[in-house]
């Protein structure tokens, strides 16, 4: 018997253009696959988002809100949802629907699926000065997540710490990547940049044009920096030296179109998918130890980390000159997301928790 599992959300996921929609939608289409999954969206379900969810292949029972969404009509959904249907487990996406948690019905397991942790990250924009808009304190957030029967964490350093603290309700999920191998291009340089608008997106690519760029700008032949996703159409429309593709609805397009990836994220939290799904097509990938986040046992062997302008610079330049050294980093990025990042490796632990969780609670005969 299949796992009977609701995921709660406010994300629109097959909006696509931002790492968390893509982490969601990598958890959906593996929870539709093995589990009887109902999909609750927090917010109005229009006849376009309805198709978008068909061409997503989404196999899921998909419900919106009717009317106007508010705190009361988030909770009399979700009431009414498991008043008509038996689950097994809820998966909150993201601690801010914590307070529907209340509302869910005995007997339901319920799951968070973190994404981060807000009290770490409000520490890395601290170190970097920047506000900060949570006053939610490291031992508030494990007092919250202590509420759970399980709680999903994106990389493994977070997932150290909440285990640590909070013991086997912590469950290592990262996210998924495989993809094929992209073409080498020996003769080309082009470096390039996928980001969401996000606000350490648009710090992380100031500090690169600003601190980096004038480092390599008439020093390669040939050299080029392409720019995609919504970041490129909000970040500093006055910078010309840049390649602006905006959104891409094909992601392969964008990773194709450079030779050298880079994430110059500066602070953040939770695990960078931008990093891994470049490393995922096999593109040798320069960032920093923030954009590194939870796979810092890669660096050097699997991608290059920089945090100085200087040697972020040489980084990119000694790839972007060197084609057989950039064929093998990004083989050996490819090798090590195929072992860090497989489905498997990322979603089997959840599946294997409901699934038990599933026969726990089937009536006995």
């Amino acid at each position: 018997m299949k796992p009977r599992v609701l995921l709660l959300t406010r994300i629109p996921f097959w909006r696509m253009g931002a790492g968390e929609r893509t982490r969601v939608l990598a958890l959906v289409w593996v929870l539709g696959a093995h589990c009887q999954l109902s999909l609750l969206y927090l917010g109005a379900l229009h006849a376009d988002e309805l198709s978008l969810l068909r061409r997503l292949r989404v196999q899921a029972a998909v419900y919106g809100i009717q009317g106007p969404v508010n705190e009361a009509s988030e909770r009399e959904a979700l009431v009414s949802l498991c008043a008509a249907q038996d689950f097994d487990a809820c998966i909150f996406q993201r601690l801010a629907l914590h307070g529907l948690r209340e509302f869910l019905p005995a007997g339901v397991a319920a799951v968070l699926d973190t994404h981060d942790l807000e009290s770490r990250a409000a520490e890395s924009r601290r170190s970097q000065s920047v506000a900060v808009h949570t006053t939610l304190s490291f031992e508030q957030e494990m007092a919250l997540l202590s509420r759970y029967e399980r709680v999903l964490l994106i990389q493994a350093e977070d997932h150290g710490l909440v285990q640590a603290r909070l013991g086997e309700i912590a469950l290592l999920a990262p996210h998924p990547v495989q993809f094929a191998a992209l073409p080498l291009q020996a003769e080309r340089r082009h470096l390039g940049l996928v980001g969401s608008d996000w606000a350490a997106n648009l710090h992380g690519l100031d500090w690169f044009a600003d601190r980096v760029w004038p480092l390599l700008e008439g020093q390669v032949e040939g050299l080029q920096m392409h720019l995609y996703g919504w970041l490129s159409e909000r970040w500093r429309p006055e910078f010309k030296a840049f390649q602006r593709h905006g959104f891409v609805a094909d992601f392969k397009q964008a990773w194709a179109g450079m030779d050298v990836a880079i994430n110059p994220v500066r602070w953040g939290a939770g695990l960078k998918i931008k990093s891994v799904e470049a490393m995922g097509h096999g593109l040798p990938l320069v960032t920093t130890a923030e954009g590194a986040r939870g796979i810092l046992d890669g660096a050097g062997t699997a991608f290059l980390l920089a945090d100085e302008p200087q040697a972020f610079a040489e980084a990119c330049r000694t790839l972007l000159l060197q084609p057989q050294q950039r064929a093998a980093l990004g083989e050996a990025a490819r090798r090590y997301t195929s072992t860090h990042f497989s489905a498997q490796a990322c979603f089997g632990p959840l599946l294997r928790w409901l699934y038990e969780r599933a026969q726990q609670s089937k009536p006995k005969p």
